[in-house]
């Protein structure tokens, strides 16, 4: 009954049967059952979690020693999670932070990119109250404080008043300071709270180099954003004053766009000839290129005068790992994955993406490209040769899921026959271990475990395809 392939069927059932009102002290002995550490920790838990506090204490020791006993890091990182969002439900508000804290000790004992995935992924389950701990916690982290951080300033603006955040974030050092105000602006921006002084006015007198102003220019969420980046550019630079006529023409300021591509031409016509000022003048010409001749509107390819094949040979899968809302790089891989579509005669299966309507997404790769049309997205979706899934694929539709990886498991490398869905992960960290462990076929593309970046991998994978 304990058996490997019955341990998270156990676990389920203990959490089951709580919920059905069973004593939790009587499933104990099943817990200890299980033969797997990580499920036995979070059916410990679980049960821990349901009971008074002064018999909760041992169970919660037990729970977490069995944590350190769980080998794989992605796995100790997961199952923290999972406990996170049990302990919600308990009432005794004094262990159940003392129970918090100690989960995210145990999610500091790895490596740090561990606790970084830990923060990002599970810090919504933390309670209002220990917001101050954990960001306390991820500004101290050395390699991925930024990224750690920002998890805990996106939930914190959601969640409850940022003035005991911006103290928080005022007593930073370095640059890691300017930074975060000024994501917490964009956040600030985003959820139309306002404040004085903003967010990116403390930025702004934190650190005015020209890195940090580059990074501020990215999160300006207004024509007056932008002025009050301008204002503060030493010696009217002309990289940033690019940087601001990106920013506005991107946005849609037509006006402001123009304004700051006027002020970046002065300056660089008052620099003295070199090799920067050369590069400069070719960065300032395809900006007014793009603010003074924008491509004229084409109409979209009518479906009915379409050649494209109704239904691809095989299917090029691209699973999300950026997280978050919709952004400019989801957007970006998808024109590429549907131009490639489009010349390889492959469909296209798009894995853990944010839900969109069909005419937005049109409309987003459109501008997001700025592109006169959507290239070939809007005949592929009127051929129902690209669908959106969740964690898994619909295998009658895509075709036997294989997953590329550049380090495949020798025991998984022959390709079934047939239709075949190749999936790749979208962005830097690949494919998430689980989802590769979990699939029976993997394919490596190069022959010497040599990783690409994502659209190298994705053009080659989609050309290798249409030959096979």
């Amino acid at each position: 009954m304990t058996g490997k392939n019955h341990n998270p069927s156990v676990a389920r059932r203990i959490s089951r049967e709580i919920k059905r009102g069973e004593s939790p002290e009587s499933l104990l002995p099943l817990a200890k059952s299980i033969n797997d550490p990580y499920y036995r920790s979070l059916s410990l838990v679980s049960i821990a979690s349901s009971i008074s506090s002064k018999k909760s204490k041992k169970i919660f020791e037990s729970a977490f020693r069995e944590v350190n006993n769980v080998n794989e890091e992605w796995r100790r990182t997961e199952l923290l999670g999972k406990i996170a969002k049990n302990l919600k439900i308990m009432s005794d508000g004094n262990q159940k932070s003392r129970m918090f804290e100690k989960v995210l000790v145990l999610s500091s004992k790895g490596k740090e990119e561990a606790t970084k995935d830990f923060v990002v992924k599970y810090s919504k389950n933390y309670p209002d109250e220990l917001l101050e701990t954990l960001l306390y916690h991820t500004i101290n982290l050395k390699q991925y404080s930024f990224e750690s951080s920002k998890a805990v300033i996106r939930i914190w603006v959601k969640r409850k008043p940022v003035d005991s955040l911006l103290a928080q974030l005022s007593v930073i050092k370095s640059n890691l300071r300017t930074r975060l105000f000024g994501y917490l602006h964009f956040q600030l921006s985003k959820s139309k709270i306002q404040i004085k002084p903003t967010a990116l006015e403390t930025a702004l007198q934190a650190d005015n180099s020209e890195e940090m102003l580059r990074y501020l220019v990215r999160i300006c969420s207004s024509p007056s954003d932008l002025d009050l980046v301008a204002s503060s550019v030493l010696d009217q630079s002309p990289a940033i004053m690019l940087a601001l006529t990106a920013r506005a023409d991107r946005k849609g300021w037509a006006k402001e766009a123009r304004a700051y591509a006027s002020q970046a031409q002065e300056t660089i016509d008052h620099l003295p000839i070199s090799n920067e000022k050369e590069g400069l003048l070719s960065k300032l010409k395809i900006t007014l290129d793009r603010l003074d001749a924008p491509l004229p509107e084409k109409p979209a390819i009518p479906f009915e005068d379409s050649d494209m094949v109704s239904k691809g040979k095989h299917t090029l899968g691209l699973y999300n790992t950026y997280g978050g809302k919709w952004n400019h790089p989801h957007f970006k891989a998808i024109f590429k994955a549907t131009s490639l579509c489009s010349a390889f005669d492959l469909d296209l299966a798009l894995i853990g993406f944010p839900s969109i309507e069909t005419e937005k997404l049109i409309r987003e790769v459109k501008k997001e490209m700025r592109l006169p049309n959507d290239g070939h997205l809007s005949i592929l979706l009127a051929l129902d040769r690209v669908r959106f899934f969740g964690d898994e694929i619909d295998e009658t539709w895509a075709g036997t899921k294989v997953v590329t990886t550049a380090n495949p498991d020798a025991n998984k490398l022959e390709l079934p026959d047939g239709r075949l869905c190749m999936i790749m992960g979208l962005g830097p960290k690949g494919l998430p271990k689980p989802f590769l462990k979990a699939s029976d076929h993997h394919f490596e593309l190069t022959g010497s475990n040599i990783a690409f970046e994502t659209g190298t991998a994705m053009g080659s994978i989609a050309g290798h395809l249409y030959l096979m």
